[in-house]
């Protein structure tokens, strides 16, 4: 026997065991030999009488109408926020603010982001001559 269908509890029995569960547990019909006053527990509702309860109206009148279902997308292929940085800053928009911390970082540190140039004295002296009268 493997209950539930599953192999993690699978019980190997003799055949003269499987005969004695009904003298140990007993029937629906017959009561246990070795255990007193017991009977095979029985269910309460059955199936059909699940179906006639949720079918009927004094159920469906209260119960509210089904939503109907949800339109999905289709499958679409899924984007790497490691590799594409839109998808990145759609799902973390401080990431954006970080990269561009990092980059100005590392301008600095390399020197590339220089001050303003001071004028040279060359563009002082174009300009004397081309504004003199």
């Amino acid at each position: 026997l493997a209950p539930g269908g599953h192999l993690g509890r699978f019980v190997i029995w003799t055949e003269g065991a499987f005969n004695l569960l009904d003298e140990v547990f007993g029937t629906f019909d017959k009561a246990s030999v070795y255990k007193k006053d017991y009977y095979l527990p029985t269910a309460k509702i059955t199936n059909p009488d699940v179906t006639r309860i949720i079918n009927s109206d004094e159920v469906q009148s209260v119960v509210r109408p089904s939503q109907g279902k949800k339109q999905r997308r289709p499958w679409t292929q899924h984007k790497n926020p490691l590799v594409n940085k839109g998808v990145l800053f759609k799902l973390n928009p401080y990431a954006k603010k970080l990269r561009r911390q990092e980059l100005l970082k590392q301008n600095k540190k390399d020197g590339s982001v220089k001050g303003k140039k001071a004028t040279k004295a060359a563009g002082e002296i174009f300009l004397t001559t081309l504004l003199a009268p």
